[in-house]
């Protein structure tokens, strides 16, 4: 079984590493964690550590450092590019695209778009795709960033090859590229004339990947699946 696994935005230089804040609330309050347990410290920047630990006090737990393993940070393969939703979907949304594995999200602000973007929401976004870590094999956090218009997305996705419009009206064909993707997932309600028309004369694809009309966090699940398998 594997150890379990806990987040430190710490530095390890002296060959120790301490878990505090939430992590160490859950190592000592939830996990009952105690003195030479061995656990796995990561920083969602490619780096984890292996130790025991060695203390746990009231505001920190320390961990001695048996083994430490990086990962180069990986090339950005999938972007998804959905609707800014309201704040039980919106975190349910990126709860499951981190933990599964999608390099970078990029909520965007629609015409429609009836969610209002609070910057507060960023570190509970932020937290949420270091959470992933604990249960998947990555070491890399997802990037997430602040929600744009529909012109800046276009603009910085002007490098990238394979551009998909997730659309309702667009053709269920086959993808064939291996990426690098960007995706974009409209919002309840559906792009606008005007919208749709941006996208495709920016080069993007629309593709239908379901005949039925499924919420936003549903579609994007379901061609993150896609994506993914395509990548492998």
């Amino acid at each position: 079984m594997r150890p379990r696994r806990f987040y430190s935005k710490g530095e390890s230089d002296s060959g120790q590493i301490e878990i505090v804040s939430d992590d160490l609330f859950h190592l000592k309050n939830v996990l009952r964690s105690k003195p030479g347990d061995k656990v796995e410290v990561f920083n969602g920047k490619g780096t984890i550590f292996s130790g025991k630990i060695m203390s746990i006090g009231n505001s920190k737990a320390i961990v001695n450092i048996d083994k430490k393993r990086t990962k180069k940070k990986p090339q950005v393969n999938i972007i998804i590019a959905p609707s800014l939703l309201k704040r039980k979907p919106m975190n349910l949304m990126i709860e499951k695209l981190t933990e599964m594995g999608v390099n970078e999200i990029r909520p965007v602000i629609f015409s429609r778009t009836e969610a209002v973007f609070a910057s507060s929401a960023m570190k509970k976004w932020e937290r949420t795709a270091l959470e992933s870590l604990k249960v998947n094999d990555n070491l890399w956090a997802s990037d997430i960033y602040q929600p744009c218009t529909v012109e800046e997305l276009i603009k910085e996705s002007d490098k990238i090859e394979n551009r998909i419009l997730l659309d309702i009206k667009g053709k269920s064909s086959y993808i064939k590229s291996k990426g690098p993707f960007i995706c974009v997932v409209g919002p309840p309600g559906d792009f606008t004339t005007e919208e749709r028309d941006m996208f495709i004369k920016a080069g993007f694809t629309p593709l239908n990947i379901n005949e039925s009309v499924m919420k936003v966090e549903t579609a994007a699940f379901s061609v993150v699946s896609i994506l993914k398998y395509l990548t492998r």
